[in-house]
């Protein structure tokens, strides 16, 4: 039970990375159309997991994935910054 939290855990806190990094390169880089299949799907995942819940903290949002590595750092011995290694 406990390798299950822990590998739930560093897999939320990298694929919230890779949440942040995939918005702010469609939206802030490539500053996609509106007519781009990719919009709809990305600001209806945004406004779930932005406003839904992290209730849109900025605070929140950008220290969760650095929170739960530190965290996993103090109790296990390791960040699993990469979830797929030990």
């Amino acid at each position: 039970m406990k390798k299950i939290l822990i590998g739930g855990l560093s897999w939320w806190a990298f694929l919230h990375v890779v949440w942040i990094l995939t918005t702010f390169i469609l939206w802030g880089v490539l500053n996609i159309s509106d007519d781009n299949p990719l919009t709809a799907m990305s600001e209806t995942v945004y406004d779930i997991y932005a406003f839904g819940l992290f209730r849109m903290r900025g605070w929140l949002i950008l220290g969760f994935s650095p929170a739960i590595w530190i965290a996993l750092r103090l109790l296990t011995g390791s960040a699993r910054i990469l979830p797929w290694r030990r």
